[in-house]
């Protein structure tokens, strides 16, 4: 294999990962909001809000996978 195919193949895998978290961030965000606008529908924003697990722990994810897609991936 040549310099340019190796080249072209690492700019191959690190635009999956890029599509692939943005992917991800997508669906977090759409998921996250409808679970704060449920927990806000349905308990009037009062008592604990549970989402913020949720959110957090999801959160958790997606930033390992954006270390992964845009930092590890760059060396």
């Amino acid at each position: 294999m040549t310099i340019k195919n190796e080249m072209n193949e690492k700019a191959k895998v690190i635009a999956k990962e890029k599509r692939g978290f943005y992917i991800h961030f997508t669906i977090f965000l759409i998921v996250n909001i409808f679970l704060f606008a449920q927990w806000w529908y349905i308990t009037g924003a009062e008592g604990f809000p549970w989402v913020i697990t949720t959110t957090g722990g999801w959160g958790i994810g997606i930033l390992a996978h954006f270390v992964i897609a845009f930092v590890f991936l760059k060396k």
